[in-house]
């Protein structure tokens, strides 16, 4: 006997008429009484007789309707309540990630997601200085970013372990004149064809003013946020790029020299960053900003 069954008997027992509770089942008039047939053998009892051409609950058959019927409540009610969890509202959560955040981050984001399953988490992925507009601007609640802070109205907090974070190398191809340096400045770029990430980066900043610091701006021969992209333009265009160094055992792009880049400021920490009035969901936010940091 099954859940199922009880609730065909408990419903041919509140209409009386197998015709009745057929039409309210969906289930044919034949398939009930195979239904009940089926219990009485079970049970060895009579469930039902027949009084004034409507069907009358025997003493057996009252005292398992009696029973019976607060067991397929509940059960209904569970199956209801489980249903009904994926129909709960869940609070937003739009997290900003850079790719190099996202690859060092995401085991944590993926223990916050799950032992937070009320909150609906979505990705935005930019450069760190479009990821800090884009919390001004209110398109993310919280971002994993690197510094340094352009913008005025957000808090970028570090994060606690000092190596997290990226070094800026020159990605030059093997081929190329600088490929055999230990390690090169900026000033040394002069002559050499430049590929950039976008100023939506804090390295395609940093490539743009010392461009224009040292009157290489013209040297610049394609800007792009892609990574790859990049990478495996080098070689064709005989250029070099300046790039995290983590990028290296990320990137399927070969015959490639990684060299150090003296210039000051070229480590770069990870941060946490949120806007200083925080939204609505603040406490979801909070929530995420203490599991990012613990």
């Amino acid at each position: 006997m099954d859940i199922r069954q009880l609730n065909y008997f408990l419903t041919i027992a509140d209409m009386q008429n197998y015709s009745h509770a057929a039409k309210i089942l969906y289930v044919s008039q034949p398939a009930l009484k195979q239904n009940i047939s089926k219990m009485e053998e079970e049970l060895h009892t009579q469930l039902f007789i027949y009084n004034n051409h409507h069907l009358q609950l025997t003493k057996t058959g009252q005292e398992l309707y009696d029973r019976a019927k607060p067991l397929v409540k509940e059960f209904n009610q569970l199956i209801d309540d489980f249903k009904n969890q994926d129909r709960t509202v869940k609070t937003p959560l739009y997290i900003g990630v850079t790719f190099l955040t996202m690859l060092e981050y995401m085991d944590q984001i993926s223990r916050f997601i799950r032992r937070n399953q009320q909150v609906d988490v979505h990705f935005i992925q930019e450069g760190s200085i479009k990821l800090q507009h884009d919390l001004v601007d209110g398109k993310i609640d919280v971002a994993l970013l690197s510094f340094p802070q352009f913008e005025q109205d957000i808090i970028i907090d570090p994060l606690a372990d000092e190596s997290e974070g990226y070094t800026a190398y020159v990605v030059a191809p093997k081929s190329h004149p600088l490929a055999g340096y230990k390690e090169l400045s900026f000033k040394d770029l002069k002559n050499s064809n430049i590929v950039s990430l976008s100023t939506n980066f804090v390295l395609g900043e940093f490539v743009k003013q010392n461009c224009e610091k040292y009157n290489y701006s013209q040297q610049v021969i394609l800007v792009h946020d892609d990574f790859e992209l990049i990478l495996h333009s080098l070689n064709q265009l005989d250029a070099i790029s300046i790039l995290p160094k983590e990028l290296m055992t990320n990137s399927t792009v070969k015959d490639l020299a990684w060299i150090p880049l003296t210039d000051s400021k070229n480590t770069y920490r990870h941060g946490i960053a949120y806007r200083k009035k925080l939204s609505q969901n603040a406490s979801v936010i909070r929530q995420f900003i203490d599991h990012i940091k613990n």
